[in-house]
């Protein structure tokens, strides 16, 4: 199976970039498919633990939760977290936090590179 890199620059609301992004990963990670989440910018926003239930809404921590427990690899992006008051022990359990770097190596060693969001 190949490894697809996702990378998300687009807050969890106000658009459906941070929905649809899980929702692809869903999908391949069911196909066997190996996949990376890169969250940067207000996409880090989405790795916070302790979300709210709300209806009609997506729960993001729940569907994160569910996906790294299908072995999706979710990294923060360490800056951009910082600049948003998110620090590792505020962080669903099982993201990691990285440089850009670890962005740009796995977007390079993956089968496809998908970038999602207006930044």
């Amino acid at each position: 199976m190949g490894t697809l890199a996702i990378g998300i620059l687009t807050g969890p609301y106000g658009s459906k970039n941070m929905a649809f992004a899980l929702r692809l990963a869903k999908a391949a990670l069911e196909k066997g498919h190996s996949v990376r989440l890169w969250l940067s910018g207000d996409a880090t926003t989405v790795a916070k633990k302790g979300q709210h239930e709300y209806h009609r809404c997506f729960n993001f921590e729940a569907e994160l939760r569910e996906l790294i427990e299908m072995g999706l690899e979710v990294v923060n992006c360490e800056s951009c977290a910082y600049i948003r008051g998110i620090n590792k022990e505020e962080m669903i359990d099982g993201i990691q936090v990285d440089t850009m770097t670890w962005f740009i190596e796995n977007a390079l060693s993956s089968d496809v590179a998908l970038m999602i969001g207006e930044e």
